[in-house]
């Protein structure tokens, strides 16, 4: 018998075995339904269920009468119910419930067991005879044993799959406060047609089906979230969420929602990521977590500390809860990183033996490398309360609320080597394969250091109400509040000294064998006295993303043959972006002196390098110690009033302000019935979405920068269908069709323009406020066989045809005399994704002790993508940028009595952004994968103790263009973490 399931809180779910033989074999028994018609009659209830899904009915059941049902979730699986409403005795309910269904019940206490109705037995929807009564032995007693842990999770998660109507996979947590992984985003790698986007080791964004973090939205309990923007650079993220904002304790399940329905908020190609907060009435009891972490980041080589606690109260009649949540955590991050400056291709080739003529025939060649060391330490604090109320049976009021706050220390290393190519030393030149991968050259050398305090704080707040009324209706309200702002809080700085440094010898090697070599033939970097000042950097950065957000929803429960239920809703949603960065480029001190060119002392530097193992992990020879500036007092040579000075034309160019007001509303059909015999249930209808944006900002006309604002309006109508068919029992196939958009990104669509001079090479990223939205028809097909108790084997195909899409076109801007490298997006031409993913989940129950507890999960994803580009007049055809083409995941468990053990590994092929017209200045990701390991031993029913293993196997990742040549290498180590968990 599969593992069955209390029903009595709608999100999560506490999955106990029956132990007992009688009950097992009592489904067989005619003698089931004779027992049930002498079952006492039970106090009545005024019971409010509409129809619609069984197992969502029966949580209703359980709350509204006190009762916990207890099933088999492969007895509820594609099953509905016609509904109970109005005063009725509970047996009489239940079995108005289970009519049609199949499905007998059994009381034991203020237990409800459901059994498969034996063939031979009066069906449930049937009156009793009074006069059949025969004598049957009294039901034992039912030993329990709560499945907890991962298994518990996995189940879980297949369960909502199994249940929905749409195409979802999901992520649940083990037990309270305790999500599979300590980030989100690493806990979603497990997902079929999931990779992740690291940031210095941590998982920041998701991929769903090779398509980047931009085609992605994210919604926090079903509601839109603001997202915080990276203030420490030049990029910005637009509509991304930043998954390390949000603690993992908070989380009580993911879904990732594939094929989207009417109801859902447009905006994703790719795929919605909906997380999921604990709500007290979804927990069994009165509940009380508590957790303590250490970590150690090998290659930071420091202790961490993290905390967590979850305390939930409810009262005895589950109609009224409140739940709080708190997480405190300090994270300490190091990455040693090396950087090509960027390659460049020489049809006509160099001069190798100082004769002035050309003669190495089309070769690439290297401008720069720039190794550096990157030093965060990281402190966040989150917390959450959730209150819900159910005054009668027919309504239901949520409350929820969620903030965070995400402090970074960053402290930034580097120096360069700047190759001059027309101080090339003849006959050192080393050309393989058409590349320029060794020789002596002249030289130029930059040593800086950046140093910045940035701040994400992101608000979450929602209410909602449910009203049940007359024969089968039910009206919905939301409204909710997202606030997220990252700032500056002290300034940017940056102290950087510049200088020739004369000859330097480098070897270069494929990206993935080796970290290039790279030494200074003459000049010493630990020397104050080798490089003058160049200048100081100075910035202050805030973003601001807000949304109010109102809708309502009106159901009606309807039997109009296969359309079961009819709802529509229209949504209000306002849309807030307000960018401000302010620059200082401060080339002369307080008391009027040039800081270029002016040699200053050691005072000037830090007494020791920070670290005394700089890329130990490499066999690559270069500097690994060089003098460090020190950042306070260089910045005592800036005049305190310049920060007063009016606004620069740059930083006009560089801020702007977005607003979005988005109208929808949506009509859809739930669809249940038969066809050829066979159940099908599902849903079909169209929304309609209408976009007002108003994107403000500066132009600059080469004197002065003007104020502009630019208008654009725009409705997409986006049908959308969805079929599951339960071919038999264990086997479900669906299939769903969506218009589906992709809003562009809102630093996409500001009227700026950002100049970067910090490296040698001058880049500037421009925005577009004409940009139109990214627009596809989807197609997606599954089968999915669940084939035993928390196992499944599933195929499924997709299609994406993307009738817009946006690219990066590379053009030269001159602004006050300079050649700047502008990269800006514009629409381009038609696109197409097509891919496979297979999924196969099994538990081995059915092994001999103590092998039983052995459990093995595995994904694999294929995706193929076509792309046309424009360069002009020319027509280019080529795959579509940063996609993914393959990707897989595989996670063996073993849990058994009180140990758990886990092993998991995450792998995607390379990510490819050098395609199109996107030239060697784009780095393709090569393929990475990360070994994570697990490992829980329950002490008592109370604690339990935790070790974990991140990138196990100490991998690196590295960036390359055209044919493996080097780009970057980015090396963060391993993390170790011991943690105490307990529960009460």
């Amino acid at each position: 018998m599969a593992a069955p399931a209390f029903l009595g809180g709608k999100d999560v779910k506490t999955i106990r075995i029956a132990l007992l033989a009688g009950v097992a074999l009592a489904p067989l028994s005619p003698a089931v339904s004779a027992a049930l018609a002498q079952q006492p009659t039970m106090a009545s209830s005024n019971l409010s269920i509409p129809a619609g899904d069984l197992a969502g009915a029966l949580d209703r059941f359980s709350r509204q009468t006190g009762l916990q049902v207890m099933a088999d979730p492969s007895l509820l699986s594609g099953k509905r119910t016609q509904g109970v409403n109005g005063p009725v005795a509970i047996q009489a309910g239940l079995r108005q419930l289970l009519a049609g269904t199949g499905l007998d019940f059994q009381l034991d206490g203020e237990t409800v067991l459901l059994l498969r109705q034996a063939a031979s037995a009066t069906p449930a929807s049937a009156p009793f005879s009074a006069s059949v009564q025969p004598q049957v032995a009294a039901a034992p007693e039912l030993e329990e044993i709560i499945v907890t842990g991962f298994k518990g999770s996995i189940t879980r998660a297949l369960d909502i799959k199994r249940e929905a109507n749409s195409i979802v996979d999901a992520i649940s947590a083990e037990d309270i406060g305790k999500f599979p992984s300590q980030n989100i985003a690493e806990a979603l790698q497990r997902v079929p047609g999931i990779s992740i986007v690291r940031d210095r080791g941590e998982g920041l964004f998701v991929r769903v089906r090779g398509l980047g973090a931009n085609f992605q939205t994210t919604t926090l309990n079903g509601r839109s979230a603001a997202v915080n923007e990276n203030v420490r650079d030049s990029g910005q993220s637009g509509r991304q969420f930043r998954f390390d904002t949000l603690p993992s304790e908070l989380v009580s399940r993911v879904d990732v929602i594939k094929s989207p329905t009417a109801a859902l908020d447009e905006g994703a190609i790719g795929g919605i990521v909906d997380v999921r907060t604990f709500r007290p009435l979804d927990l069994k009891d009165t509940e009380h977590a508590f957790s303590a972490t250490l970590s150690y980041p090998e290659l930071a080589d420091k202790l961490d500390t993290r905390f967590s606690g979850l305390t939930s109260w409810r009262n005895e009649e589950r109609t009224f809860g409140v739940l709080l949540a708190a997480v405190y955590d300090q994270r300490s991050m190091r990455q040693d990183r090396a950087m090509n400056g960027g390659w460049s291709y020489l049809p006509a080739g160099i001069d190798t033996n100082g004769d002035r003529v050309a003669d190495s025939g089309p070769i690439y060649r290297s401008a720069s490398t720039r190794p550096t060391l990157e030093q965060e330490e990281r402190e966040r604090i989150g917390l959450s309360g959730a209150v819900q109320w159910f005054p009668t049976p027919d309504i239901d009021i949520n409350l929820d609320l969620a903030y965070t706050d995400l402090d970074i220390k960053y402290d930034e290393l580097t120096y360069s080597a700047d190759f001059n190519w027309a101080q090339l030393v003849p006959n050192t030149a080393v050309i393989r394969e058409g590349v320029l991968v060794a020789g002596t050259v002249g030289a130029s050398s930059q040593i800086g250091r950046e140093q910045s305090d940035l701040a994400h704080e992101n608000l979450q707040a929602g209410l909602n109400g449910a009203f049940r009324f007359g024969d089968g209706w039910t009206l919905t309200a939301d409204t909710a509040y997202s606030r997220a702002y990252s700032d500056t809080p002290t300034p940017i700085r940056r102290s950087r000294v510049l200088g020739p440094v004369g000859n330097v010898a480098f070897e270069y090697f494929p990206a993935g064998d080796q970290v290039h070599n790279l030494r200074f033939v003459t000049a010493n970097l630990n020397s104050p006295a080798t490089l003058p000042g160049r200048r100081l950097e100075w910035r202050v950065n805030d973003s601001l993303d807000t949304e109010k957000a109102g809708q309502i929803d009106l159901e009606k429960e309807l039997g109009w043959g296969p359309v079961s239920a009819v709802q529509a809703g229209v949504k209000y949603r306002d849309r807030l972006r307000d960018y401000d960065r302010r620059d200082l480029t401060i080339t002369r001190d307080r008391n009027g002196r040039s800081i270029t060119g002016t040699f200053y002392g050691p005072e000037y530097y830090e007494t020791s390098f920070l670290v005394d193992d700089f890329l130990g992990q490499t066999s690559a020879t270069l500097p690994r110690e060089w003098v460090v500036p020190n950042g306070d007092k260089f910045f005592e040579l800036m005049d305190p009033a310049l920060i007063n000075q009016p606004l620069a034309r740059a930083d006009l160019r560089n801020s702007y302000r977005i607003t979005e007001r988005i109208k929808s509303a949506y009509i859809m059909a739930d669809l249940d019935g038969e066809v050829a015999g066979l159940p099908v249930r599902g849903n079909a209808g169209v929304r309609v979405a209408g976009t007002k944006q108003v994107s403000a900002g500066h132009a600059d006309d080469g004197r002065k920068a003007d104020p502009v604002r630019f208008e654009k309006d725009y409705t997409d109508i986006l049908p959308s269908a969805n079929l599951a068919v339960d071919l038999t029992d264990d086997l479900v196939s669906r299939v769903s069709v969506a218009k589906v958009i992709t809003r562009p990104s809102l630093a996409d669509l500001a009227p700026r323009l950002t100049l970067n001079s910090s490296d040698r090479i001058f880049t500037a990223v421009g925005g577009n406020p004409n940009l139109e939205p990214f627009e596809a028809w989807q197609y997606d097909a599954t089968l999915e066989w669940y084939f035993a108790p928390s196992s499944a084997l599933i195929g499924g195909l997709f299609y994406k045809d993307i009738g817009t899409f946006m690219t990066t076109r590379k053009s030269t801007l001159v602004v006050d005399g300079v050649d700047y490298e502008l990269s800006a997006r514009v629409n381009g031409g038609d696109a197409s994704i097509k891919g496979v993913e297979i999924a196969y989940q099994q538990t081995f129950d059915m092994l001999p002790e103590p092998f039983n507890g052995l459990g093995l999960l595995a994904n694999y994803t294929f995706t193929d993508t076509e792309a046309t580009y424009f360069d002009g007049t020319r027509i280019i055809k080529d795959d579509l940028e940063n996609v993914a083409r393959h990707s897989f995941n595989l996670t063996g468990f073993y849990e058994n009595g009180p140990i758990g053990l886990r092993l998991s590994y995450s792998w995607r092929g390379d990510v490819l952004a050098q395609v199109g017209t996107n030239g060697l200045e784009n780095a393709n990701d090569k393929a990475f994968g990360s070994l994570d390991g697990n490992v829980t031993w329950q002490i008592n029913d109370n604690l339990t103790l935790v070790a974990e293993a991140m990138n196990i196997t100490d991998e690196a990742q590295w960036q390359f263009v055209a044919d493996d040549l080097f780009s970057r290498y980015d090396y963060y180590g391993r993390t170790l973490t011991l943690g105490l968990r307990a529960k009460f």
